[in-house]
């Protein structure tokens, strides 16, 4: 039974048999037989196939999919329980952008640190997209991002404020640009139409940490996170359209009660401007 629900959840995300497949390192010949298996117990359909790839969720997909989510995690915390008998460790993935794990990561982990015995914390930095994505497929728990971005299944709330400014040496050909998905990247773009800027040289760099080394050093120029500067970085304020939001993300159906317990608390916390 478990098997067929992790089967059906991965399709539910990806709705895409063959992304499912690939997720759980199975064939996609054997994810459509553990689908048609619970689509038979439960005496109903839950996918909508058009064509070969493209597949459509039913509306008791929709109504059973919170549901597996909790069975699923019900019965690893079962197995975690056995395994270690004297102390279960939740699981608790946090994705964090660039400049919120500089500005705003430090706070969260304060603010999880009544609960550290009881998790096994685990933070990764990704651009925002990649963060979007992975709240969405419950590959994370809680996510951190400075781009406006919505999808359907998570939870987004702002919980901060920061200020964009334009920094190190304004007279170079040279701007020092964030990959494609990142919430720099976003405002950097708008700046740059806002001003009919087309920049001589462009340099990718994957790391705004890397990024404000380099403007410290004056190679380049950047839209960048005050707050990220080395200190002693000349830079400009370019104005209250690039004073952004920070946001915290969730998963709008938690993979375990004690998880969805420590977000909500951690949220209540943030909106009654208690120190986390």
């Amino acid at each position: 039974m478990f098997k067929l629900l992790e089967s059906f959840i991965a399709v539910y995300e990806t709705r895409n048999f063959s992304k499912a497949a690939a997720e759980l390192f199975l064939s996609q010949p054997t994810i459509s037989v553990r689908i048609s298996r619970l689509e038979s117990q439960l005496d109903t359909t839950l996918f909508d196939r058009k064509g070969r790839t493209e597949i459509q969720a039913t509306e008791n997909a929709k109504r059973f999919y919170p549901t597996a989510l909790k069975i699923l995690a019900d019965w690893r915390a079962a197995q975690s329980t056995i395994a270690d008998h004297q102390q279960t460790k939740w699981p608790f993935k946090i994705a964090a952008s660039h400049t919120t794990a500089t500005t705003l990561l430090p706070t969260i982990v304060r603010g999880l640190i009544p609960y550290i015995a009881q998790l096994q914390l685990e933070i990764s930095l990704h651009n925002s997209d990649d963060i979007l994505a992975m709240l969405a497929e419950h590959q994370a728990d809680l996510g951190l991002i400075e781009k406006p971005s919505i999808q359907d299944g998570v939870s987004r709330y702002e919980i901060a404020r920061d200020q964009l400014v334009l920094a190190g040496n304004l007279k170079s050909p040279i701007w020092l640009l964030r990959e494609q998905g990142s919430g720099v990247l976003h405002y950097t773009q708008q700046y740059l139409r806002a001003k009919n800027i087309v920049p001589e040289q462009i340099v990718r760099v994957k790391s705004n940490t890397m990024i404000a080394a380099l403007l410290a050093e004056g190679l380049g120029q950047s839209i960048i996170s005050k707050d990220t500067l080395i200190p002693d970085t000349p830079f400009v304020d370019i104005g209250e359209d690039f004073h952004r939001s920070l946001y915290l993300l969730t998963p709008e159906h938690a993979q375990n009660s004690e998880n969805a317990v420590i977000i909500a608390q951690l949220l209540q916390a943030i909106q009654d401007h208690k120190s986390l």
